[in-house]
């Protein structure tokens, strides 16, 4: 019972500070945005787009290593077995040395090529740029054991709070010095230095927290371990290289078959989305180390149970968010960077569906990272990369879809490919039970979202007003709050235990 109360403790507690810290850095971000659009134009924000997924892309050098070590920290650390957990850092530390070399010389080369990446002329002073992008990237990795030992030790709000803090003193120096006219080159050399102090203030706090880690005497891992972590890291290439593919050659199909101003358009609508996927995921991340703790009593009737529970909690989240994504998108858009930025409604309502998704699957992907579930997935992942790709391509390249395209292609792995595959290894390896009980969830939580967005579609038309818009959408998610609670016991119980 105390084990119990300790996990909700620490979940409640990682999830508040993430998500609160992620809020106020979220608003933030949108003026940085706002006034970037303004000052550098619409083709510096593409090619800003652009820069992150090439960044995205070239992270395939990291190859999930981290993920498939931090889960390894679980059970040591809830056994309080310092040798081990050393031992795991030390391995996490040589690894990383070798990616920010790996990181640097890659990046060289995709600046040699990077016009060949650019449908049309490149911008003034792109590769320098792109040169202060990849430092930033690999500066990021230098000091990331100190975030894994504290995320999987369900100290997550340490973390929150060190890049709460640099992320604002960053954006406020970026914002005040647009304003004074600088360019995009200074914009980015704020964020390198930014993100170098940061690590160090996180690496000053970690060995406070774990003296252990200042000793350089270090025993050599289990046989076992080692197995273990070897069929672990084969799994996360898979699902590394899927997870790129799918989350990042969206704005690079558009960059190289439509243009710039396309992505710029396109990465508008995807802020938002991403803004609130972050929010989303720091709570979920806050919640995973206790998933972890939780897996090591090999309780599989107990973890079912709560599997359920945040299943239901995670998708109702989600059905209220997507509803307000639905009502306001265009508003927002409209007053944040002009009508003239606003997409399709069809491809919009796309967008989130998507969005809707992609996030169900996370408390899945969750269950597996507790359990290090990533050889089972070694497979999954590849044929969701090339389905992505194919359809992708295919729809902007041959029908012409442009944004459309690239969405309804992600949309089409997501349907095909992860819907199923990712609950099945779940299931089958952590839990050791069957699937029925998912998949009367999953049809279930699927039809209420489609249903309830027929039924916005219908009578919002009557709420021009975007005052009494707002009152409408109040009190939608109040009835349809109140009617979740009272229809779906998993739901009241996890509001039960939130309360």
């Amino acid at each position: 019972m105390q084990k119990n109360k300790t996990r909700m403790y620490a979940s409640k507690k990682n999830a508040l500070y993430g998500v609160i810290f992620q809020f106020l850095t979220l608003i933030m971000s949108f003026v940085v945005r706002s006034i970037f659009i303004r000052t550098l134009g619409n083709e510096f924000l593409g090619l800003d787009s652009l820069f992150k997924n090439i960044l995205n892309l070239m992270s395939f050098t990291e190859l999930g290593i981290g993920v498939a070590i931090s889960s390894s920290l679980y059970e040591p650390l809830a056994k309080n077995d310092t040798e081990l957990i050393k031992s795991l850092i030390h391995l996490l530390k040589k690894v990383y040395n070798w990616i920010v070399c790996i990181i640097i010389m890659v990046g060289i080369i995709m600046t040699v090529i990077l016009p060949h990446l650019i449908n049309g002329s490149m911008p003034a002073g792109a590769r320098f740029a792109f040169v202060l992008y990849f430092l930033n990237s690999a500066a990021t990795y230098m000091l990331v054991v100190n975030r894994t030992l504290l995320i999987a030790d369900q100290r997550g709000y340490i973390n929150s709070i060190n890049q709460f803090v640099f992320l604002i003193g960053q954006q406020t120096i970026q914002i005040i010095l647009l304003f004074l006219g600088m360019n995009y080159i200074i914009y980015l050399l704020i964020q390198l230095i930014s993100t170098v102090l940061s690590n160090i203030s996180l690496n000053i706090r970690s060995r406070r927290l774990y003296p252990y880690l200042n000793s350089h005497k270090v025993s050599r891992l289990p046989k076992a371990t080692i197995q273990r972590l070897k069929e672990n890291v084969i799994g996360m290439v898979s699902a590394k290289f899927g997870g790129i593919v799918l989350n990042s050659t969206d704005n690079l199909i558009l960059s190289m078959f439509v243009n710039l101003a396309t992505v710029g358009n396109y990465t508008n609508y995807t802020t938002v989305i991403n803004g609130i996927t972050t929010l989303v995921n720091t709570a979920i991340s806050a919640i995973t180390a206790s998933i972890g703790n939780l897996g090591t009593e090999r309780d599989y009737v107990k973890e079912k149970k709560t599997f359920f529970q945040l299943y239901w909690g995670n998708a109702i989240l989600l059905m209220n968010l997507s509803f307000g994504l639905y009502f306001f998108f265009g508003w927002f858009i409209k007053l944040w960077v002009g009508s003239q930025y606003r997409l399709s409604e069809l491809t919009t309502i796309a967008i989130i569906f998507l969005f809707f998704q992609n996030q169900l699957r996370q408390i899945a992907i969750s269950f597996q990272i507790a359990h290090s579930l990533f050889w089972e997935q070694r497979y999954k992942s590849l044929f969701e990369a090339g389905t992505n790709l194919i359809f992708s391509v295919v729809f902007v390249k041959v029908f012409n879809l442009s944004i459309l395209g690239v969405v309804l292609g992600t949309l089409v792995s997501n349907l095909l490919i992860n819907i199923w595959w990712e609950p099945w290894i779940v299931f089958k390896s952590g839990f050791h039970s069957k699937m029925r009980d998912y998949w009367i969830a999953f049809i279930s939580v699927n039809l209420i979202f489609i249903g309830s967005l027929v039924l916005i579609h219908f009578t919002k038309v009557f709420f021009s007003n975007f005052i009494l818009l707002c009152g409408y959408y109040l009190a939608f998610t109040v009835v349809f709050n109140l009617i979740m609670i009272i229809i779906i016991p998993d739901f009241k119980t996890l509001i039960k235990k939130l309360i």
